[in-house]
């Protein structure tokens, strides 16, 4: 049996049992956990290099919400919601606080270990990680958190969750704050076109 038929084997009789178990829609690679005001998201991501002999993969996370991306990019929001489209995306090695580590599948690989290593991921690691975000507030105070690392997200998405979920005198505060902070005509012209969606204003400082 090829590796990329055990793989699938793996994410029938491992993979997909646990996520619908915790209430988790599936579409192809993809699972959805949706809320009222978001949804948790999950992908099972392959890497281009896999052959029949060998395969990698790993699992990426991350926060859908569709009054965010319906409002920045003003498209209907997907029927299935996926991590690609999601904020805070985040890897498994990352919430284990891991280097960049894939997971392996060859001849010489213990298939067993392997599914006993992904279930105590996604049970222990996975799961728990999600947990923390059970109202858009703890989604907004995450983003918070991370723009004062320094970790790098759009600015525009924390004030369009103050509109609708949080101040509307914290929006204005901020896409005011951004808008001077941008240095380029297009994200200034982009800024002022984002507050007319969400009824904001921008004083034109020069």
């Amino acid at each position: 049996m090829s590796m990329q038929n055990v793989l699938k084997q793996i994410i029938k009789d491992i993979i997909t049992p646990l996520f619908k178990k915790n209430g988790f829609k599936k579409s192809g690679n993809n699972f959805a956990k949706v809320f009222a005001d978001f949804t948790w998201t999950v992908n099972i991501q392959l890497s281009r290099h896999n052959s029949q002999g060998e395969v990698e993969f790993t699992i990426n996370t991350g926060i859908y919400s569709d009054k965010l991306f319906g409002t920045l990019n003003e498209w209907n929001p997907p029927s299935f919601p996926t991590e690609k489209e999601s904020v805070l995306r985040a890897r498994i090695n990352e919430i284990k606080g891991e280097s960049d580590n894939w997971y392996k599948l060859n001849s010489h690989s213990d298939v067993e270990k392997l599914k006993e290593q992904l279930q105590s991921d996604i049970v222990t690691v996975l799961l728990p990680y999600f947990e923390q975000f059970q109202t858009m507030n703890d989604i907004i105070k995450e983003l918070e958190f991370r723009e004062e690392q320094g970790i790098f997200e759009n600015p525009h998405h924390i004030t369009i969750l103050y509109r609708f979920f949080g101040s509307m005198d914290k929006a204005q505060n901020r896409i005011k704050k951004v808008y001077l902070e941008q240095e380029l005509n297009s994200q200034k012209e982009f800024t002022k076109e984002l507050a007319g969606r969400l009824g904001l204003t921008i004083e034109c400082v020069q």
